[in-house]
């Protein structure tokens, strides 16, 4: 019997320098962040047609779940969207399986990587290797017009072609990405100095959407709160190609004090609570990550001390045990597929 497996391998996004400067509601922006791993991997098994009736099956590891495409309510209507606008070729029935060590609602544009993932080996499947740019597109779609969903649209780019990216939106959707080339020395730093914290409840990116909407109509001039977030990714941008971690952390710093300005409710208590944290212990930078809100996660750029660095995650154990440290690693590149026939 014939067997083809494609796998698709994606990086997450964190450091989302400019975030909401990308929106629909913005206008135009500017977005400078960092792709790490672990990300996301969708396998697809294609194997030859064994009845009337095409057989498909997905298996979602982060959630246990084994569902059948159409069949069973789409309890994941990302995935079966993606399947419906990506179908599998008719002569094969497909098993695909979507994983991620990433908690569900991180705030690290981890659903965006799996919609270009899943979309990614959906068109490999039918023969078909896209380029970064034509997969984020597709992504960011499949999110705002198949579901209806409130979208910027740095997280698909952002993972799409990983690496550091500077993305410039001159008027939504349409966006130029140059990849920010970052040293050996500067990525064995932030290696060891950026570490990433989920504080324990996943966040829901739509509703804050509709929250940060409201507070940019009540005031006379949105840019006078989203200005802010525009200069704190150029900052970004700019100390990163300076190999400069300690102005870097300041536009992290800049940027998650312009989040708070934007609406209050975007940085949480138990944010708040990490990031007072770090700060009593000579950390350089926080950023609270994606779109913020009740839950997700916060990067911390920690100073090169070694004792101060412990000294802060064994305070993080102590004081908030709820917080999750996840290991991460800078990912130089976006979207991988392999794709093996037997």
């Amino acid at each position: 019997m014939y067997q083809r497996t494609i796998t698709a391998t994606v990086p997450i996004r964190i450091c989302d320098l400019g975030g909401w400067t990308d929106t629909w509601f913005a206008g135009h922006g500017v977005v400078c962040s960092l792709a790490v791993n672990p990300g996301v991997v969708v396998q697809v098994q294609l194997t030859t047609r064994q009845t009337a009736r095409q057989a498909v099956r997905l298996v979602v590891h982060n959630y246990g779940e084994l569902l059948h495409y159409p069949g069973d309510t789409p309890r994941h209507p990302l995935l079966h969207a993606a399947i419906a606008t990506n179908p599998i070729p008719g002569e094969y029935d497909a098993e695909i399986a979507v994983s991620s060590d990433i908690p569900p609602g991180c705030s690290t544009g981890t659903s965006a990587a799996v919609s270009v993932a899943l979309i990614g080996a959906l068109r490999a499947a039918q023969g078909l290797i896209e380029p970064p740019a034509n997969l984020s597109r597709a992504a960011h779609l499949l999110e705002t017009q198949e579901l209806g969903l409130q979208s910027g649209i740095q997280d698909q780019i952002g993972v799409a072609y990983g690496g550091c990216c500077f993305i410039e939106m001159t008027q939504y959707p349409d966006a130029s990405v140059c990849a920010v080339p970052l040293s050996d020395t500067t990525i064995a730093e932030l290696n060891e100095q950026l570490l990433l914290f989920y504080v324990g409840t996943p966040h829901l990116s739509s509703a804050i959407h509709q929250q940060v909407i409201a507070r940019l109509e009540s005031v006379s001039d949105k840019n006078t709160l989203l200005d802010p977030l525009r200069v704190a990714a150029a900052q970004g941008h700019a100390a990163l190609r300076a190999e400069d971690l300690q102005a870097y952390g300041r536009a992290l710093q800049a940027n998650t004090d312009a989040q708070r300005a934007l609406h209050p409710g975007l940085i949480a208590p138990q944010a708040e609570q990490l990031i007072e944290l770090a700060n009593t212990h000579g950390a350089w930078g926080n950023k609270v990550n994606g779109a913020g809100g009740d839950g997700g996660s916060v990067a911390v750029l920690t100073s090169p001390d070694l004792e101060q660095r412990a000294s802060f995650v064994r305070a993080v154990a102590a004081c908030l045990p709820r917080m999750q440290q996840i290991a991460i690693t800078y990912a130089p590149h976006g979207i991988h597929i392999t794709d093996r026939e037997v």
